[in-house]
């Protein structure tokens, strides 16, 4: 079970049921959502985001994770104010190599967010974070998601194909 390092708690002590569809949280700002159909884990960010509501969000996606071991996802982070540097750093030293670790197979994020922003988000990962083993999690910046589905149905053929 995925530990939050950073305060000592249990992540998913308190959250939601396994038999929600569809999980609605932190006063509406998160919506996780995993297709069967796609095999893709659907997270949308909105509003402004603590540290604390950050990590109590990344819970949650770690709970999905470690339930449906998602290869593909798709992150809208489009509504979602900037979040601080640190907790940006946090999310790759902690919850990135937890996700290579769960899912054991390469991973493909498609995140859904303006240019400026994401521009800031990866300028100061070295990508170590985002390799485990013979597992890599490769990201890449959309501007709609539509283009971000297509890209992802590409890697799962790449993937397949290299297997």
């Amino acid at each position: 079970m995925y530990r939050d390092n950073l305060i000592g708690a249990n992540a998913f002590s308190r959250h939601f049921s396994v038999k929600d569809k569809s999980r609605r949280v932190l006063q509406e700002q998160l919506v996780l959502k995993y297709n069967h159909e796609e095999q893709t884990l659907y997270i949308k960010w909105e509003g402004e985001v603590s540290s604390n509501e950050l990590r109590q969000g990344y819970a949650h996606i770690m709970y999905m994770v470690l339930t449906y071991k998602p290869q593909k996802w798709i992150m809208d982070l489009q509504n979602r104010l900037s979040i601080e540097k640190e907790d940006q750093q946090w999310v790759f030293k902690y919850i990135f190599p937890q996700v290579l670790r769960a899912v054991n197979k390469n991973v493909f994020v498609a995140i859904v967010m303006p240019v400026f922003a994401y521009n800031s988000l990866v300028n100061e990962i070295n990508g170590d974070e985002l390799i485990d083993g013979d597992n890599f999690m490769i990201i890449h910046h959309f501007l709609y998601q539509e283009e971000s589905r297509r890209w992802l149905h590409e890697m799962a053929e790449t993937d397949l194909k290299t297997a």
